[in-house]
């Protein structure tokens, strides 16, 4: 019996919002790669077309503002100078080859494995700052005490922002995700009014630190930033500023969520928990499973270049993607049971998309 599509296109529905995984699962049985009209895009569910889309860098395009623009009045854009200004040079919103220019030196920057290791004795220790607050065999909100706190400490010390100042950073950086996240109470024009002032007094802020780690190079990522180089190449400050409020965000959410959901996941299969207890070894692997199974972030989009057919679907240049990274991670052709939580089942980076694929491949991972 052919079973027919009846689902609730507004993607921010009840139902969509208590079960994304039922909801997206749906469509990924039922009709894969998926018109909405409400949100005026394509959903992508299915592993192999997520990934297809991620890895097809000649058809598909990650410039969020390029989008904007299209869509953003005069008026808008000289409102938002800062802001569009700030999020055109973030890693995330450009295709190659500034894509690639701009990776390599943060990499250089920030992500080598020397570095990591390097700051494994600091981000340590604010770890068990944490910990050490929580009263031993009492309730406590995992969220509010620790998995929320603990990345923007960790990339605000990585980073070099003075402590008395790491509050405010905060919440800069929280005000400039705002239009990208659901802020319940709060209308379009404040979300927007906010990002800008945020976007200029974090650049003013981070410009005067800047000038002062050239003058004076510390131990920190923003002097890393300042001097990385590649073939004669620099960042830009412009560049540095951007991408250092893209650190504070993409760490600080991905993160949180990934502690939250993991912690929830293995609450919810004690079996699990006390195969992890039992031996460390699966430490690795249970973080894999838990990226698998409840991935930090949802989706992300892309956007068509060109008229194209995706899987039999016609697409028109501009017209814009959800890629559900979350509905491909349970995808039954990609995985054996997709929907059971185990810690045993020996994924690998690789396999799940909970960071992505290609050239935009989480530089954090």
């Amino acid at each position: 019996m052919v079973q027919t599509l009846n689902i609730n296109e507004d993607l921010l529905c009840p139902e969509a919002i208590a079960d994304p995984y039922t909801y997206f699962g749906r469509l990924r049985a039922l009709d894969p790669i998926h018109w909405n009209p409400l949100w005026q895009g394509w959903i992508v569910t299915r592993h192999q077309d997520v990934t297809a889309v991620l890895l097809d860098q000649a058809r598909f395009s990650s410039n969020r503002m390029g989008y904007l623009d299209a869509h953003a009045s005069r008026e808008k854009r000289q409102a938002l100078d800062a802001y569009f200004a700030m999020l055109s040079r973030w890693l995330v919103f450009i295709d190659a080859p500034d894509h690639t220019r701009l990776r390599m030196l943060m990499q250089r920057a920030s992500f080598t494995p020397r570095q990591l290791l390097a700051w494994r004795p600091r981000i340590q220790a604010i770890v068990e700052t944490l910990l050490e607050q929580i009263e031993p065999g009492k309730p406590v909100d995992l969220v509010q005490t620790f998995a929320f706190p603990l990345p923007v400490l960790v990339v605000s010390e990585l980073l070099g922002f003075p402590a008395a100042d790491r509050e405010q950073v905060r919440q800069w950086t929280a005000d400039v995700a705002l239009p990208f996240f659901l802020a319940l109470g709060m209308d379009a024009r404040e979300k927007w009014a906010r990002a800008e002032q945020a976007a200029r007094a974090f650049g003013d802020y981070a410009r005067a630190l800047l000038r002062e780690r050239k003058q004076h190079p510390r131990d920190d990522l923003l002097t890393a930033m300042v001097q990385a180089e590649h073939a004669g190449d620099f960042l830009n400050e412009d560049e540095v500023v951007a991408n250092a409020v893209l650190l504070m965000i993409a760490g600080h959410e991905t993160t949180s969520n990934l502690l939250a959901n993991g912690v929830l996941a293995l609450l919810r299969h004690p079996q699990q928990m006390e195969l992890l207890r039992q031996d460390a070894t699966l430490l690795g692997p249970a973080v894999e499973e838990c990226l698998r199974y409840d991935p930090p972030v949802t989706a992300t989009v892309r956007w068509a270049k060109v008229d194209l057919e995706l899987e039999g679907q016609q697409m028109q240049a501009g017209q814009k993607l959800l890629l559900v990274l979350a509905a491909a991670n349970r995808d039954p052709a990609q995985f054996a049971d997709p929907d059971r939580f185990d810690i045993t089942r020996g994924v690998t980076p690789q396999q799940h998309v909970a960071f992505a694929v290609g050239m935009h491949y989480c530089l954090g991972a």
